[in-house]
């Protein structure tokens, strides 16, 4: 019988390993939404266009990135694991 997320053969290593994994990836999408905001804000106020295009650009793939990790996270396959 299965509980919550947990199945059968999952050692606590690979649940831990997991949320590692899971972690390191959500703190570093943060940061890349966090610089991406910076720059476009930086930007917008020193009114720099060259600059601007690629601070919007960066934010766009940075946003793309965190919606990215949102799916990864809730896709029920990762939990199994050996798919």
């Amino acid at each position: 019988m299965e509980t919550g997320r947990r199945t059968h053969g999952e050692s606590p290593a690979g649940r831990a390993a997991r949320g590692i994994v899971l972690t390191l990836t959500l703190l570093f999408v943060l940061a890349a939404v966090s610089v991406s905001t910076g720059l476009v804000a930086y930007t917008a106020w020193r009114g720099d266009l060259a600059n601007g295009l690629f601070a919007i650009l960066f934010a766009v793939l940075s946003a793309k990135a965190a919606l990215s990790w949102m799916l990864w996270w809730s896709d029920p396959e990762h939990h199994e694991p050996g798919k």
